[in-house]
Order: structure tokens, then sequence, then C-alpha cells
């Protein structure tokens, strides 16, 4: 049989008898057609004017909502007994049957089979903690009815009464299919009850017991139920005490929701329930029920409620289960619920409608009952739900918001912690209590893996010829013998290419200018050599001077070189144009067979063989750089040099030289290279001068000011 009465109202203080006989008499005068008003009759007991006024708009409001259905004096005894049926009014024999003062001895509830005006009570259907519901028959219709009735009886105290007249009302308001009807409010023998639609099936919870439903079949009893429900908040009801109990099942599988003891108007602006009592059933009732907001409470708390039902159908068990109340009320309240999937096989977009409805912000779940009605709706025709499953950063943080620990870190309080979360919380505070031995190990095996010397160290030198290459395959074969392991000079296009290299890691060591040696990335080993910039003329093209090169093909070096970088800064201190010339950007190597380029530029080491074999062959001639000491000042890596004849005898320079600008070449590494490998380095480097005219000494470099130099490096000098 089903359950059709509340289960989680107070027991209250007994209700004064004056009450009654309060309101039988105002009934009798009106059933025999007293001239007095209800105002005049009310302030006949002055002492009870609060009280009997609240009692009496109960009544008529009970009357008035069921008026529209009233039976006329011909209705039809089989009329239909769902929602919407023709209710029988407050009888003319009511009077007859009304106890003037409660019956001694009945407190307890009336004597089966009772009569009770023109029902008979024939057996009970169920108990609550507030009311007990009997199945009735109404003999002046010839049907069945649900009969609710205080469960204390004679006894009932005015709070108790308050809220059963309240659960009538709201009742009475609704007319939908799938709301159980409320017919008729009235008193009998000291007893307040109402009727209504007697459902024969059975409830939800039922079905609960019997373990996990149909997804398909469960969806669609919460799908009717949720659109029933939306009904009610349409017309600023909240039901409140939302759970499978209250939901019953006919003989044609239609829902029908039942127990509006705890419903509440949306824009009630009091309650008869005290401030911080949780109100509704623990299993089912949302988060701001359970900790007793009942300013927070609203359509979206049974929206939680209809989300619990659906998860009890599909699981066999309501989403938090443990041996008390207060634990209940308590995971209810902090502990994000269970995935509906780690219980049972579901679909996925119905385990999505699940974890919606079970958020615990009321504004992240669904916006209204009709909203989740229609997800349902969606699920059942196969159709994509709106619902988004949360991601699995969200899942992992809600996860980790159970370890205790981390629970106390965010000011949530746990009354129970699973086996798994325990287990992590002791890896984590192992892993704590561990950190220092770890962090030292990964400190001491960092510091061995950077000291190490690479497999096969590999230097950025030059293109082949070039006094870079030159550089390069000589520290090679130096460090080769010193590290016992292969070394390897890479030919480049020059200094540009050598630093992307350097920086992407694909070379160990490189050979830059100095106007290369830039980034927080790249730090200096030691200054090699000085380059000066070579102004290589043809004889045979009449340009006497650098500023008569407007017009002509110019050779500045491979594009990835320090030639071509020195020759722009050249062009830019002399205010030419790159429009003004054509650039033509070859190695010098190349340029010098090319009749159709008359002037080349090339920034290298003085006394470079390739340098001293051009201007041998007579085919060449030096040109000067005019005012060097202004383009300095506009380029400070350029420093005024001279070409001197003992650079290249066979030249037949003049005896001061050639006036000229320069730059200096950089052996150069990463800030983060080994130590091992710098070291190695310098000592190879300095063992012997390499075959580079005028190499800087170790002692000349340990004076050098504001290089970046390596930390080892400058340890390295330092020590000299």
């Amino acid at each position: 049989m089903p359950d059709q009465t509340s289960s989680n109202e107070p027991e209250e203080s007994d209700l004064p008898d004056p009450i009654d006989e309060a309101f039988v008499a105002y009934l009798k005068a009106r059933d025999a057609g007293g001239s007095d008003s209800r105002a005049d009759f009310i302030e006949r007991f002055p002492d009870l004017k609060s009280q009997l006024s609240e009692l009496l708009d109960a009544a008529d409001l009970i009357e008035q909502l069921a008026g529209s259905n009233v039976a006329s004096e011909n209705a039809d005894p089989a009329a239909d007994t769902r929602a919407g049926v023709r209710i029988d009014s407050i009888g003319d024999d009511l009077e007859a049957t009304l106890a003037i003062t409660p019956v001694p001895g009945e407190g307890a509830g009336p004597q089966l089979p009772f009569e009770m005006g023109d029902y008979v009570l024939e057996s009970v259907l169920g108990r609550g903690g507030m009311g007990v519901v009997y199945l009735g028959h109404q003999k002046n219709l010839d049907r069945p009815v649900a009969v609710k009735m205080i469960r204390s009886g004679v006894l009932a105290g005015r709070d108790e009464i308050k809220r059963f007249c309240s659960e009538a009302k709201a009742a009475a308001k609704l007319k939908h299919p799938n709301i159980v009807a409320v017919h008729h409010f009235g008193l009998e023998a000291g007893h307040y009850y109402f009727s209504m639609d007697y459902v024969e099936g059975f409830d939800l919870s039922k079905k609960v017991d019997d373990g996990p439903q149909d997804c398909r079949e469960a969806a669609r009893y919460v799908r009717d139920v949720a659109a029933a429900i939306h009904h009610a908040h349409q017309r600023g009801l909240l039901h409140r005490d939302l759970k499978p109990g209250n939901v019953l099942i006919d003989a044609c599988d239609q829902v029908h929701v039942t127990d509006f003891g705890l419903a509440k108007h949306v824009d009630a602006e009091s309650s008869l329930t005290n401030s911080g009592a949780a109100i509704g059933t623990p299993n089912y009732m949302a988060p701001e029920q359970a900790s007793g907001d009942h300013e927070a409470t609203c359509p979206q708390s049974d929206v939680y409620s209809l989300g619990a039902i659906l998860f009890a159908l599909i699981t066999g068990r309501p989403p938090f289960v443990t041996d008390s109340v207060m634990q209940t009320l308590m995971q209810v309240i902090h502990r994000p619920a269970p995935e509906l999937r780690s219980l049972c096989e579901a679909p996925e977009d119905l385990d999505t409608i699940v974890e919606k409805c079970l958020q615990k912000e009321p504004q992240q779940r669904y916006a209204s009952a009709e909203a989740l009605a229609e997800d349902l709706d969606r699920f059942l025709n196969d159709q994509p739900i709106k619902a988004r499953a949360r991601t699995s950063l969200q899942r992992g943080l809600d996860w980790l918001s159970e370890v205790p620990i981390f629970a106390a870190l965010i000011g949530r309080r746990l009354m129970h912690t699973s086996d798994s979360h325990r287990r992590f919380q002791s890896m984590i505070l192992l892993l704590v209590l561990s950190l220092p031995m770890i962090l030292a190990a990964v400190l001491f095996g960092a510091r061995m893996l950077h000291d190490r010397l690479p497999s096969e160290p590999k230097i950025a030198g030059g293109p082949a010829g070039d006094v870079y290459a030159q550089v390069a395959g000589e520290l090679a074969d130096r460090l080769h013998q010193a590290v016992d392991r292969p070394v390897v000079a890479m030919p480049t296009e020059g200094s540009v290419e050598n630093l992307e290299h350097l920086l992407a890691g694909d070379v160990d060591l490189a050979i830059l200018q100095a106007s290369a040696v830039r980034g927080e990335q790249v730090s200096v080993i030691a200054p090699l050599y000085y380059e000066a910039v070579h102004l290589l003329a043809r004889r045979d093209a009449g340009i006497d001077r650098f500023a008569e090169i407007a017009g002509h093909r110019v050779a500045i070096g491979g594009q990835g070189s320090g030639s071509q970088l020195a020759a722009h800064m050249l062009f830019d201190s002399l205010g030419l144009a790159e429009s003004d010339i054509e650039i033509v950007y070859q190695p010098f190597q190349q340029s010098q067979g090319d009749a159709t380029i008359p002037l080349s530029i090339a920034c290298v080491a003085r006394g470079s063989k390739i340098m001293a074999a051009a201007l041998q062959s007579q085919q060449f001639q030096l040109l000067a750089v005019e005012d060097p000491l202004n383009i300095s000042l506009d380029h400070p890596t350029l420093r005024p040099l001279q070409i001197l004849p003992a650079d290249y005898p066979a030249a037949d320079l003049p005896a001061d030289g050639i006036a000229t600008v320069g730059t200096t070449a950089f052996l150069a590494t990463r800030r983060n290279a080994p130590a091992v490998l710098v070291t190695a380095t310098l000592e190879a480097l300095y063992r012997s001068e390499i075959s580079v005219p005028r190499m800087i000494t170790r002692q000349q470099a340990a004076e050098w000011q504001g290089l970046a130099l390596h930390p080892a490096a400058r340890e390295f000098y330092e020590s000299e």
C-alpha cells in the first residue's frame, strides 16, 4: 500500500480545548444560518482571536481551492478520482458528527473501522512523524479515498495543526495529473483531517528496495515527477521532502506526487520550521536544507532531491548512506556525491544529468525542474542533452578535497573518509617526511648530471678556410686529447649562425664576433683575438675611397657571418642606405673570383692567410675606413684599429698602416654548460698559442672587465 504521509514533522505541545470548542461553534452557527459575521464571531473569543482567525482562514482556503470541483447533489458516484475530480464539500450533517469536546481515550487515533461523517476509515495505509493515512470510503460518492489525520489526534498542538493545515492548503492549490488531489478538509471528533485521491499501487521506495532499476524506466519516472514539481513551483510552492516514498505508482504505471507536509511558499517571509533545523529526509535533501539554511531553499533544492531519487532508482541506494543521521547530513553538506557510473553501468548522459542535479551549489544545478524534465526527455528520445559533464580536473579536485589533510586546509568538514583517501594521505605524509632526502638526492643527481661532459662536444666554427674554422678545428683536436672522447668542429656561415646553434643546444661551444654575444643564456669562455674590417677593392675598379662604393656591387660575407654584421654597422655610420649599393651575401673566398664585384668587406684576424694571398696577387688593394673613431662611438663593439705593414709584408702598405675598425672574436658557451667542459676547454686553449696571429693571452684575458664570463671561466682566470 502507498505511504501518503509526511514522515518528518516533530510533535508539539497540546492544543487548548477552547480552540476546538470555538471552531465547532463557528461551524454550527454557519450551518444554522446565524447572522453574525465572521469578524463579530471572532470578537466573542478575544483570548483566541489570533489562533481562531488563522484556523478559519485555513479552512476557508481549502474550501475555496476545492470549490471548483464540488460535486452536485446529482453527481456521478463513479466520477474519476484523479486530479481534477469533483470534490465533495463540507456536508450539511457535519454538526451531527463533530464532537464539541475531545473524546476521552482517542489521542492515539480512532479505532478501525471508524465512521467519520461521510467517510468510513477502513485500514492504515502508512504512518509518519506527524501524520497517519487511512484507506477510507466516501459514502455519498461511493469511492475509495485516502484520509490523512494528525497522528497525535485530539492531543495535537497548535503548531502541528497549523502545519497540517498548511499541507492541505499547499496540496489543494495543485491540479496536475501527476499530483495527488486534495478533496476535503475538516474536523471530526477532535481529529483534523483532509481527504485526497486514493492511488492503488506502490511507491518508488519499493523499487529502490528491489535493487537497481532499468535506467530508461527510472528516467521516465523522474521526468514525470519533475514536470509535476515544476507545476508546483509555478504556483509558488516548494515540496522540500521529495523522496521515493512520496512518489506513488498507480496500476497504469503513472507517477503521483504526494505529501506536501513540508511545502513552502517561495515568497514566504516566515516558516513553521525553526531556523537552523534540517527539513526533509536526510538521504534526499539538498545541502542547503541539510545545513538548516531555509532562506537558501529554492526550486533547485527540489531539483537536487529529484536527482537523488534518480540516483537511488538506478543504483539501488541513495547518494549518501551512513550509520547515522548526523553523518548523512554532514556528507550531504560537505562531500561531493559519488559518480553514478562508479556504482553501476549507466549511460554517460544519464550520469551527467544526475551529476548536475547533485551539485552542492544551487546555481550549478538545473535552473528549474522543467529544465531537468526536458533533459530527461531528450535522453529518452536519444537526443543530445544540454547538461555538460564536469572536467577531469574538477573531478580530481573534488576527490582531493576528501583527503583529510586537504579538507582541513580548505575548511571542509569530513565525517567519513574512504580507505583510498586514507591510503593517499599516508603516501603524501610519507612523501613529505621523505622530501628532504629526495630533494637532496635530486639535487645531487642534477649536479652530477650537470657536471658531466657531453658524450661528443661540438664546436661551431665558420666557413671552410676561414679563421673561425681554423681555430675551431685546432681547439677540437686539443680538447679531444684532453677529455679522451670525440670532439667535432662544425662548419657554419659564421657568428650569426653559430649563435643560433648555441641557443638551440646543437653545439656546446661557439666562436662569436663581439656583436653576436648577446642574450642571458650566452656566457663568454675566453676572448680569442681581434678582428679587423678589411675593405678589399679591385685595382682595376677605379675605387680609391670607401665613400665611392655607391652604385657598385659589394660582397659582405655570408648571411650568418660576422662580416655582414660589421658591414651593416659601417653602412649605418656612413649614412649609406642599402638602396645605394647592391649587396651580395658571399664570403671573400667566393667573391674574389667574381670580376663583377669590385669591393668586398671581410672582418677577419689581421694577418689572415686568405687576405695575405689576395693582397700579394696585386689584384686587390686595402682601402682605409674613414673616421673610425666616430664609427666606434656609434657602435661600441667596433674599435679603431690599424692594419700594419707587418701584418701583410708583401702588400706594400704605408708605413703607418691602414686605418680601419675592428672587433673581438670570443669563445662562448651556454650559461648552464657543465663547469668541467669549460675548465677543460680553457686548459686546452692556453696549453700553447693556437695558429692565429696575436692571440689574446690568458693574462690579458684575466684583465678584461665587464665580460659576461661563465662562472667556471671566472674561477679559472682568478686562479691565475
